[in-house]
């Protein structure tokens, strides 16, 4: 009998058969990684952030080197009030005593012009400087009529210059912290102009200025004053010279509009009571944007 020759298996179903096996080894890896990182119970899935917060991610910190600390913020300065400005200066300071002290004691920016040589004048000079108000020497000038005594310290055209200069040095040395003077009286006085030089020479010198208080419309102070260079400025309205309230009430509404006309004015007051119960009346604040200074604020 012929023999049988053995039947060769082949190679290919033994390939087929270790790739199937090999992917359903990886298969069954994917199958368990993605049930470690999505399926688990308790696990939350770790998700990419947007490209827009990684972008937004501050690299760390270097610890070689110290974070300066923030700069401090800084509060800008508010910008300065505009508006009108008036000054009022309140004239023969020295000698009556309450009003005085209340009128000081007003939150109202007054101006002061104290006689050299008042009773008074010390104590309410103190009270003054310590409010910071301005302080003026209110200089007693020789009037027209000579039935009007100006008072101790007074100025008189028969005076020649050295004496001038002698009392003027006695009244300015009365009255300490003053930045500048206005006249008492004066209308006789303040017309002549030889008289005025050299009162306003000692003044320059002292580093003052002056107000003219314009009790004469033929004053030759302030367009003198200008000459010399000593700074000056010109009452523009009296206050009380009636002394009923609503006329002090309507010359202070004259004040306030020709400041808004000009830019500025002045106004002069006495230590009356119906001055001092009115000026009160304006402590809440000033009609519009009415600004009220120190007199040395509109001198030039």
């Amino acid at each position: 009998m012929a023999r049988k020759k053995p039947v060769r298996k082949k190679k290919g179903g033994k390939r087929a058969a270790l790739w199937i096996f090999l992917f359903l080894l990886l298969l069954g890896g994917v199958a368990a990684t993605a049930y470690l990182l999505f399926l688990r119970p308790g696990v939350a899935p770790r998700l990419s952030p947007p490209p827009s917060a990684v972008s937004k991610k501050k690299p760390p910190q270097s610890h070689a080197e110290p974070v300066p600390p923030a700069a401090p913020s800084v509060r800008k300065t508010p910008p300065p009030a505009s508006g009108p400005m008036v000054s009022i200066i309140i004239d023969d300071m020295g000698f009556k005593d309450k009003v005085c002290v209340e009128l000081i004691g007003l939150d109202l920016n007054l101006s002061f012009a104290f006689l050299p040589f008042g009773p008074h004048t010390a104590a309410q000079l103190a009270l003054a400087h310590a409010k910071k108000r301005d302080i003026l020497v209110h200089v007693p000038m020789e009037p027209q009529d000579s039935q009007w005594v100006p008072g101790q310290g007074a100025l008189f055209t028969a005076m020649n210059t050295r004496e001038i200069r002698q009392t003027l040095e006695e009244d300015i040395a009365a009255i300490p912290h003053a930045v500048g003077v206005n006249n008492h009286m004066g209308s006789r006085f303040t017309e002549q102009r030889a008289a005025m030089q050299a009162c306003l020479a000692l003044l320059r010198q002292h580093d003052l200025f002056f107000i003219d208080s314009a009790t004469s419309a033929r004053s030759a102070g302030f367009a003198l004053a200008r000459e010399m260079g000593v700074k000056t400025a010109r009452r523009d309205v009296f206050l009380d010279n009636s002394q009923e309230p609503q006329k002090i009430k309507i010359q202070l509404d004259a004040l306030f509009d020709l400041a808004r006309k000009k830019g500025s004015a002045i106004g002069i007051g006495h230590p009356h009571q119906a001055t001092l119960d009115v000026l009160r009346q304006y402590q809440a604040g000033l009609p519009d944007n009415i600004r009220l200074v120190g007199v040395s604020q509109l001198t030039k």
